[in-house]
């Protein structure tokens, strides 16, 4: 492969291309080349494309194949990067693989993991010489995983078969920062990581998913090997994981585990295991457990302190969002002398482990940098989240309760784009953004301004794609909007929702989804509906109660009587094809709660540039996510099936209409709660 032209890519992907021709299952639709074009244009122009590519195209093939030839032909890394772990999956274990068999050149692919992902070899052999005390559980770990940890050549984690109970066990052995020696170690030609890492750089294409990109950006690609080309898939969440993994955490639970990880009341811990081997520095060593537990007992205090100042509900998670210090009084009064007292704590801790690295100067005994980097680092949060992020104009603050606790404090900017731009953007030389869900009424606008894309718009260096799904909706799609609901806003929406879908299950007697915006209605509806789904003989299946992601998706895809009810998880990334899926409901529009950190960003985002809050943010935001629960009806050209929407906003409220013109689906039909069951019938 010694060029790179259209005609090359179409040879493949085109009509009656090799892909067509060769590949079992592959058709061929116009849309899918359409897309290839247009990506194509992207490499060669050094353009910006914005690719909104509807339910059954192909989008993936469509920017993998001019992916890989330009890839292979200019010699540039392409990196691909995804939000789900199972669109990552099926890219590197099907799709890639596929496109070895049929395209006529090679090429080399690898997959960018986190480290805690992967095997750490000195861990490992600490563990087998004796030099690390385990609990039994811990031991049942180790045992099971090693005849696994002899032969494995990846040390990927993902290859190991044993139950999720000895599984939740595997940080004793997993890669982490804070146990790595980097070039210290004795193991490196050994290291998993590092061995991924090569892996990436002898790579034409490069698969990640968005969490490690977004981390390697802010640390300068100490992992991503130099690339300029990007292709970002299921780019409609990019903006709000953004926000959330470029947030500044200081964590309850990860300080104190950094603290008992260091040192413990049952006589474990690296201290320990440094008084053992070095019996000199005993003295230091007693003075250190003494500020770890003080620093223990502080962290307890200053978590203790703001759950006092600001109270919150027991019996679920919440978030508190701090404006400014004068309105915080209560809990910051309480909070800063804990906080300074922390401080202080912190530092000299900090002082006495470079004095415990100047006594081993000369020792081998690598692991003292990395625990003196995660306390400067662990401190370094706390301080900017005290010191300057509470109140600040380009950021927000919150406080994450569990169970009427505080358990994290946080910061994030308000204007992620911008960052996003800075960091990564203006690296690029071609980006390209793909999802089914980018528009709002056919219009890019929305997503381009949050997204922090506006200037290479107005610099010609930006262009879009609309191809709609080729799946015949008029035919097969059906929604429904109950006339007589109760608004939504008012108190006897709750009763009335449990009653209609009670009504929806009972016709459908299964196959049934069901979407909520709230895990408090979700639980209520569930103790109401349960004893009911018992008498009729269907099973209901309940995020929070009866599994997780996986185990629910598995569970309703195997019992044709099953009834499934969750929140934001499950509103996308669920591909039920054929008769699996057959009701999808919608309890109600999917507005973002104002508590929500993410909202309350745009909220003062919006305020401090003079725009309307919900026509910039709210309404558009709920349209992209209404877009995405519609969308999981629909995963074939031979799926048939109705939602049904509780919420009367939507046809009550001049805004409904922007919903309804952004989904694929125009048979848009108003019935009564007496009828629905009727429709509903003859509809399935």
């Amino acid at each position: 492969m010694d060029k790179f032209d259209l005609a090359n890519v179409m040879h493949y992907i085109g009509p009656g291309g090799c892909m067509e021709r060769t590949l079992p299952g592959f058709i061929n639709r116009g849309e899918q080349v359409n897309l290839a074009e247009q990506v194509s244009r992207a490499f060669t122009d050094e353009m910006f494309l914005m690719a909104e590519v509807g339910t059954g195209v192909g989008k993936t093939f469509g920017y993998l194949v001019p992916a890989l030839i330009w890839a292979v032909s200019q010699k540039e890394k392409v990196v691909v990067s995804t939000r789900t772990k199972a669109l990552q999956q099926q890219i590197t274990e099907r799709d890639l693989p596929d496109l070895q068999q049929v395209l006529d050149f090679n090429f080399n692919f690898a997959e960018a993991k986190g480290r805690e992902n992967y095997l750490c070899w000195n861990k490992y052999q600490k563990i087998i010489g004796g030099k690390q005390r385990l609990d039994e559980p811990e031991e049942q770990f180790v045992t099971a995983i090693l005849t696994w940890a002899e032969r494995t050549r990846t040390g990927d984690k993902k290859e190991l078969a044993i139950s999720g109970d000895l599984m939740a066990y595997w940080g004793v052995v997993a890669a982490d920062r804070k146990s790595c020696v980097n070039s210290e170690c004795h193991y490196r030609d050994k290291c998993f990581r590092l061995k991924m890492m090569r892996n990436l750089d002898k790579a034409d294409i490069i698969i990640v998913n968005n969490a490690l990109l977004l981390a390697d950006m802010m640390v300068d690609n100490s992992v991503l090997p130099e690339y300029h080309y990007l292709v970002l898939d299921e780019a409609h969440t990019f903006n709000r994981e953004a926000f959330d993994k470029l947030a500044n955490h200081f964590s309850l639970y990860e300080t104190m585990d950094l603290y008992r990880w260091l040192y413990n009341d049952k006589g474990k811990g690296y201290l320990q295991y440094l008084k053992i081997r070095f019996p000199n520095i005993s003295p230091i060593i007693s003075d250190i457990t003494g500020l770890v537990d003080c620093g223990m007992e502080l962290t307890r205090k200053f978590f203790a302190s703001i759950s006092e100042g600001i109270r919150y509900p027991q019996d679920f998670s919440y978030t508190h969002i701090m404006e400014n210090r004068s309105r915080e009084v209560k809990w910051y009064d309480l909070a800063v002398p804990l906080y300074q007292n922390w401080r202080n704590n912190h530092n000299l801790l900090i002082k006495k482990l470079e004095d415990v690295a100047h006594e081993l100067e000369g020792e081998d005994e690598p692991e003292l940098l990395g625990v003196h980097d995660s306390m400067m680092e662990i401190g370094d949060k706390l301080y900017y989240l005290m010191e300057e992020d509470i109140g600040g104009q380009e950021k927000i603050t919150w406080v994450e309760y569990d169970r009427g606790q505080a358990i994290s404090i946080c910061s994030s900017v308000i204007n992620i784009g911008e960052l996003i731009d800075n960091q990564l953007y203006q690296k690029l030389k071609s980006l390209i953004m793909v999802s089914a869900t980018l528009t709002i009424e056919d219009k890019f606008d929305h997503f381009v301004n949050k997204n922090g894309l506006s200037d290479y718009a107005e610099q010609g260096r930006f262009f879009s794609l609309l191809e709609r799904s080729p799946f015949d909706y008029q035919k097969n799609a059906c929604l429904y909007v109950m006339e007589d609901m109760p608004d939504p806003t008012s108190e006897k929406f709750e009763e009335a929702a449990k009653w209609a879908l009670d009504e929806i299950i009972s016709c459908t007697g299964g196959r049934t989804l069901v979407l909520f915006t709230s895990r408090k209605q979700l639980l209520e509806a569930t103790a109401f509906l349960r004893p009911r789904c018992e008498e009729n003989n269907i099973k209901l299946l309940v995020q929070y109660e009866d599994g997780g992601f996986g185990t629910l998706i598995n569970e309703f895809i195997s019992c044709s009587n099953a009834v499934l009810m969750g929140v934001e998880t499950f509103w996308e990334g669920i591909d039920l094809k054929g008769d699996v899926l057959k009701c999808l409901v919608i309890v109600k529009i999917p507005f973002r709660s104002p508590t929500d950190p993410y909202c309350s960003a745009a909220y003062k985002y919006c305020r401090s540039q003079r725009m309307n809050s919900f026509m910039n943010f709210m309404l558009p935001d709920a349209t992209v996510r209404f877009k995405q629960g519609v969308g999981r009806l629909i995963r074939s050209e031979d799926d048939r099936g109705a939602v049904v929407v509780l919420d009367t906003r939507l046809i009550n409220r001049k805004y409904g209409q922007v919903l309804i013109n952004s989904i694929p689906i125009k048979n848009v039909i108003t019935s009564s709660r007496a009828d629905i069951k009727i429709l509903l019938g003859e509809w399935l």
